[in-house]
Order: structure tokens, then C-alpha cells, then sequence
């Protein structure tokens, strides 16, 4: 009898042993991250001190963010380039927290994200220091600085990435802050109380109507149902859908007008009434294959892209068609958007982070995947022809560049300010080059600028220059 209660006593013990280390590794894996950062907290900051968080570089080994020691012997989080990095690597603050890249792979450099720490002793008693682990960016420093030089006097954001891997080569969004930890505490009230809202990442999470850009999505179900060849007779620049008149850019009179030239010269009127007579469920349907209203993959925080669901009018579609209305995107999606049809229809899952690396051994690496695949190889080709032409003679030369073949969609969208100033709608551009083997697809918008052929195109013409050498 005694044996028996023995062995029940053990029994319940070993179970209750058992789910400790369940229960303790549930936590430390899963959710140390949520825990560590807690503002209630406080151990968070002795532990950090005693660690030498892990370092950060672009695709080319140059060292982006790193840790040294200050006076007191503590652990201080050093960005060598300033603002530049404020909007990828964000912030790592003993005394504000951890944004963006800091904080989402804050377990990783902090070496804390294998088994072996999990268990370890040293761990359980805070005994010495340990050191993080490296980060490799997908980023290339040179052309971050590129695109930030020409984004500096803009309120918005730029993109550009591999249209086929999906790496994100560089992402710069305006306004900027120094994420250094003494610029913060001099500067941390006026950030938070800007109206520039300078810790918005606009790259990610700024969600603005797209304008003519989305025309590349519109072409598409325009394409798909057999429309293409449907002629606008009578293009006087202006037109009326259900008691609404919806005009071409400057009011300007094409004439004759099919899917080539309402997408080379960006008519409204053409996409706004041929887009009026496609069912609804059709625009719904490729908003949704090119995943609009839908979340995928990606290291940093972002805001989900929208498009009007439930039942739409001919005018509900007409206004879809130009990109205006309920129809909002991120910089990253219009990258995504621009991206497929550089790459044979195929969406790739976007990136920032290509390794973690342990004293130079790589512990895990992020591979090229492809999350959607909105459209055939065949309609991506007739959309590059497109946008190809529209580079070479339409709304987008300024884009032009001698010895490439470049392919790009300008956008000029109306907002909040438009109505009381019409110099004041958002530039968007959407681009990619090589034509024959796409290298870099490049979204741009700009707030309250103006034309996206004026002002856009020029920035994507020397970021596409910078990255292809030439």
C-alpha cells in the first residue's frame, strides 16, 4: 500500500516537474519577447546591460548598428549613420523601448532565442555577460543613402526591392529621426507631438489612395476580360458616371482612346468608364489576388492595403478603376504590386533580414518564397509592354534612362488637401528595370507633391541608375 502512494506521489510530482518545463519553455520562446519588453518590467534593463547586443549590417558587411560600453560600463546601442536607419532598424532604448528591426528580432540579438539558453544556468543566476547575436540585412547601405539624399526635402516614403527575391534593398521614409539614445532623450516630446508624425514609418504603415499607379491592377481585369480592345470614343477629357464627373489630369482631350493609350497617357476617362462596365466581383477578385485587404509575411510591423468590399455601383468601380475612393496602399504593397508584374505574374514574400549569424556561423537565413501569384505569365507580359511604352512616350519619361530599358506607372492622387488646392495631390510612381531581366522595382509617394510623372519618376530614375552601376 505504502509503495503504491509512493509511486502516486511521484507520479503527480514528475507531471508537475514535466509541465514546469513546458510551461518555462512556452515562455521563454514564445513569449520572452512580450515579457523583456513590458514597461512593468524592471529587471528588463539590468539584464540588457550585461549583454553586448548582437550587430547589425547591410547585405555588404557594413556595420549599421553595434554596441559599446559607456563610461559606467554599461551597454550602449550605437547607430553610426544617424537618421538613416531610423525607419528599417528603428530604436533600442533602455529608456523608450525597441522599435522595427531592434524589436522584432530582439530576442535573436540578445542570443536569446535557441534552446541552449533557455536551460541555461548562468541565465538562472544573471551570472556574466553574453553576447548577442548578428544581423544581415537584405539592405544595400549605398543605396539607402541615395534614396534618402533625394527623398530629403519630401514628406513620404520609398521602396526598392529585388522584384524576384523579394529582398528589400532600400526603404527610406520621410520624415526621419536620430535613433541614437542622447538624441532621443534631447528630442523625444517634439517627436511624439510633431505633425510631421516623424515616428511613422510611411514605408510600411502610412496607407494612401494609390491614384493612376493602381491602373497597373485595373489593366489587369481589363486584360482578364477580354476588354482590352474596347475603344473610348469620346475622350473630351471629362466624363460623367452616375452623377459625377471624373476628369483626365489637366483636363486633357485624347480622342479615340484603348487599354495602349489610356495607359500610356494615364486617362481617368478611359479607365473610369471602361472600369464601370466590369462587374464588381471581377475588381474585387484581382484586389484580392494581388492581396489587397489581406495580411503576408514580412519582419516589420505594416498596415494591411484596402479595397472596397460588398456590393460596388458602375461609380463605385469607376473611382476603384483611377485609384481614388476607399482604395488605400502602403509604399511596401505598391512594391509587391510592381514586383509581380516584373516577375511573371509571381508576387515574392518581401524581406529585410538575410541572416542571423553567431561569431560569423550562420543560425538561420531567410530564403525567397512566393506569396501570391496574382497574375499569368502571359498578362504580365502585355503589363510590362505598358509600362514599358509608357516610360519610353507617355506620362513617365522622366524616368528614362540611356542604355536601359526601364518600366514604370506614373500616379497623381487626390486627398484631403486636393479640395482646397489641387497642387496638392500625392506623386506615386511604381518602376522596375531591366526590362528583359527586372533587377530593382522601385514605389515612390510623395506627399502634397504635385505629379507623380514631375517629381516621382526623376527620384526612381536615379535610384534605378545607382543600384544598375550606371
Amino acid at each position: 500500500m505504502n509503495n503504491k502512494k509512493v509511486i502516486h506521489m511521484l507520479t503527480f510530482f514528475s507531471v508537475m516537474f514535466l509541465a514546469l518545463i513546458v510551461y518555462l519553455t512556452i515562455t521563454n520562446v514564445y513569449y520572452s519577447d512580450e515579457y523583456t519588453q513590458s514597461a512593468y518590467n524592471t529587471r528588463n534593463t539590468a539584464q540588457e546591460a550585461k549583454i553586448k547586443r548582437g550587430t547589425i549590417t547591410d547585405r555588404n558587411s557594413i556595420v549599421l548598428a553595434y554596441n559599446e560600453k559607456d563610461e559606467n560600463g554599461r551597454q550602449k546601442r550605437i547607430y553610426p549613420f544617424d537618421n538613416l536607419y531610423s525607419h528599417v532598424i528603428g530604436y533600442s532604448s533602455g529608456q523608450y523601448g525597441k522599435s522595427l528591426v531592434e524589436k522584432q528580432y530582439n530576442q535573436q540579438l540578445l542570443g536569446k532565442n535557441d534552446m541552449a539558453h533557455v536551460f541555461s544556468l548562468d541565465r538562472l543566476f544573471d551570472n556574466a555577460a553574453t553576447e548577442g547575436n548578428d544581423l544581415v540585412l537584405t539592405i544595400d547601405h549605398d543605396l539607402q543613402k541615395k534614396a534618402q539624399s533625394l527623398m530629403q526635402k519630401y514628406t513620404g516614403a520609398l521602396v526598392a526591392m529585388n522584384p524576384k527575391t523579394g529582398e528589400i534593398l532600400a526603404m527610406v521614409s520621410m520624415p526621419d529621426f536620430n535613433p541614437n539614445n542622447d538624441a532621443l532623450q534631447q528630442n523625444w516630446e517634439s517627436l511624439n507631438t510633431s505633425q510631421n508624425s516623424p515616428f511613422l514609418t510611411r514605408a510600411t504603415s502610412g496607407l494612401y489612395p494609390p491614384g493612376s499607379t493602381y491602373k497597373v491592377v485595373t489593366s489587369s481585369v481589363v486584360l482578364e476580360s477580354g476588354k482590352q480592345g474596347d475603344v473610348v470614343e469620346d475622350n473630351t477629357g471629362k466624363i460623367s458616371i452616375g452623377g459625377k464627373d471624373i476628369s483626365n489630369a489637366g483636363a486633357s482631350v485624347y480622342g479615340p482612346t484603348d487599354l495602349h493609350k489610356g495607359f500610356v497617357k494615364s486617362s481617368n476617362v478611359y479607365f473610369a468608364e471602361i472600369g464601370s462596365q466590369i462587374d464588381d466581383s471581377l475588381h474585387q477578385d484581382m484586389a484580392q489576388r494581388f492581396l489587397m485587404n489581406n495580411n503576408f509575411d514580412f519582419d516589420l510591423p505594416y498596415n494591411k492595403s484596402k479595397f472596397e468590399t460588398g456590393r460596388m455601383t458602375p461609380l463605385d468601380c469607376a473611382i476603384a478603376s483611377i485609384g481614388q475612393g476607399k482604395t488605400l496602399v502602403t509604399p511596401l504593397h505598391l512594391a509587391l504590386i510592381c514586383s509581380a508584374v516584373a516577375n511573371d505574374g509571381a508576387m515574392p514574400k518581401p524581406y529585410i533580414v538575410s541572416e542571423v549569424q553567431k561569431n560569423g556561423r550562420l543560425i538561420s537565413k531567410n530564403t525567397p518564397e512566393i506569396i501570391a501569384q496574382p497574375l499569368s505569365a502571359g498578362i504580365s507580359a502585355e503589363l510590362k509592354e505598358l509600362m514599358y511604352q509608357t516610360v519610353q512616350s507617355g506620362t513617365g519619361t522622366r524616368a528614362q534612362i540611356p542604355g536601359i530599358k526601364v518600366c514604370g506607372k506614373t500616379g497623381t492622387a487626390e486627398n484631403e488637401k486636393t479640395i482646397e488646392d489641387e497642387s496638392k495631390t500625392h506623386a506615386t510612381f511604381v518602376g522596375f528595370a531591366p526590362y528583359d531581366d527586372p533587377q530593382i522595382a522601385v514605389s515612390i509617394v510623395l506627399e502634397h507633391a504635385g505629379y507623380g510623372g514631375t517629381v516621382a519618376a526623376p527620384i526612381a530614375r536615379e535610384v534605378i541608375k545607382q543600384y544598375l552601376g550606371k
